[in-house]
C-alpha cells in the first residue's frame, strides 16, 4: 500500500490504518479508503430558504 500521510478531503494526518493496511479511515471527517479507493462521502447542497 503507498504510502498515506493525509487524507484527500480535510488533509488531517490523523489517520488509523488498519492492521492488514487495506483500510484508512480519517479520524478528523471520517473519509474511508477500502481496497486502494477514497471513499468519500458529499453531503447534497441544500438550497437556501427565500
Amino acid at each position: 500500500m503507498n504510502e498515506i500521510n493525509e487524507c484527500p478531503n480535510c488533509l488531517s494526518d490523523e489517520l488509523l490504518i488498519s492492521e492488514n493496511q487495506k483500510t484508512v479511515i480519517c479520524s478528523d471527517c471520517g473519509v474511508v479508503k477500502k481496497d486502494g479507493m477514497w471513499l468519500v462521502i458529499k453531503s447534497p447542497q441544500s438550497e437556501a430558504a427565500i
